[in-house]
């Protein structure tokens, strides 16, 4: 009798345990690495007449988070709460960008808006980062002619109501948060290889989107997304090992963990030919290639290491085609981005037709297989 007392007491205390869920106070809206003068974001996180539209966005998402793994508390933080009590989550504006090209003979106009989520869970008593999860949202708008600040505010409004709020709760409800994580991975190189080196200084007008630390966000963000992990921010463009928030009106500066699996992604070049001619038209193909390394620097072991080439058909009117050189940049990173999605989905289900012209390893498969199980231990 005291045998069974003894192992249904073991049981539901075991149960409740795994059961017990992690507190974590909601910090709010915050810039990160970028400066708000920076950005057009400014204007939607405006705070001159209350609360601003990003802040009331947000809170409205943050009610709709039914997580596992933890309790959302909106309360301030208070004195003798437990280290593992001082979870706070953050939204990080880590990066905007806004760019555009013309297509002169087509009269059209593409502007691309790209923003750069960090979902941040740091420990207000040690200001050490949690966990991140890198959310990357891109929308691109067609006109005649280039838009005006003001459009382009009223988009970003929408944005942030929209789209960013949306893959937010997404996210944040599938995470499973712990307070400890025995593996971590990240982005902590990014190389370029001399043709991509070459495209880049072809394209200085647009430099800026072609930085090292872009390449590893749009990365992480897919990854991130597609395998449910969170991914250690990449530094090496940052001065320091950490991240800059706003909390309870105060600067924090979180502490970023040196990752124990290192993801070095290489950007080989980018090339173009051309598929098919018509009276009126042309088909373009914009290849971008990559190799994408795993290692372990503590163990000197390396998981995973292949190259990867992607195409993206691009349909242009010949009366266009004259001056593609302008403008043609921003179907590399389209190829590119596509790249990295369809990678990160490998280890979710195989998409053989793909891989088949993305890379020339047979035993590919296998190669999955171990990215996979590293992933599950980052989690």
């Amino acid at each position: 009798m005291r045998l069974l007392y003894l192992i249904t007491f073991l049981f539901f205390f075991s149960s409740n345990n795994s059961l017990a869920k992690s507190n974590v106070i909601y910090g709010g809206f915050s810039f990160g690495s970028i400066l708000p003068e920076n950005t057009l974001t400014r204007y939607v996180h405006d705070k001159s007449s209350g609360q601003s539209i990003i802040d009331k966005a947000l809170l409205d998402a943050v009610k709709k988070v039914n997580n596992k793994s933890f309790n959302l508390s909106f309360d301030l933080l208070k004195d003798g709460l437990s280290e593992d009590d001082q979870n706070v989550l953050v939204l990080v504006l880590d990066d905007e960008t806004i760019n555009y090209i013309t297509i002169a003979g087509d009269n059209l106009t593409r502007t691309d808006i790209i923003l750069n989520f960090q979902v941040i869970f740091f420990n207000a008593k040690n200001n050490y980062l949690n966990a991140s999860i890198p959310i990357e949202v891109t929308k691109v708008l067609n006109s005649s002619k280039p838009l005006s600040e003001e459009r382009l505010i009223n988009e970003l409004q929408e944005i942030y109501k929209n789209e960013v709020m949306k893959y937010f709760v997404q996210l944040v409800d599938k995470f499973e948060l712990k307070n400890k994580y025995n593996n971590r991975i990240g982005v902590t190189k990014v190389i370029f290889e001399e043709k991509a080196k070459t495209f880049i200084s072809e394209n200085k007008k647009n430099n800026d989107i072609f930085k090292k630390n872009k390449f590893a966000k749009s990365l992480s963000s897919y990854l991130s997304f597609n395998n449910n992990i969170a991914v250690v921010p990449y530094s090496q463009d940052r001065t320091s090992n950490s991240i800059m928030i706003k909390f309870e009106n105060s600067t924090r500066e979180i502490k970023l963990p040196d990752p124990d699996y290192h993801i070095h992604l290489t950007i080989r070049g980018f090339k173009s030919i051309l598929f098919d001619e018509g009276n009126i038209d042309e088909q373009w193909i914009y290849g971008s290639y990559v190799n994408i390394k795993l290692i372990q620097p503590d163990l000197d072991k390396v998981y995973f290491d292949e190259r990867f080439k992607n195409g993206l058909n691009v349909e242009f009117s010949k009366r266009s085609t004259n001056n593609k050189e302008s403008f043609e940049w921003i179907f590399y990173l389209d190829s590119l981005k596509i790249l990295f999605d369809s990678f990160s989905k490998q280890t979710i289900i195989l998409d053989k037709k793909w891989l088949k012209n993305a890379n020339d390893n047979k035993k590919i498969k296998k190669s999955f297989k171990k990215l996979n199980e590293i992933y599950e231990k980052c989690k």
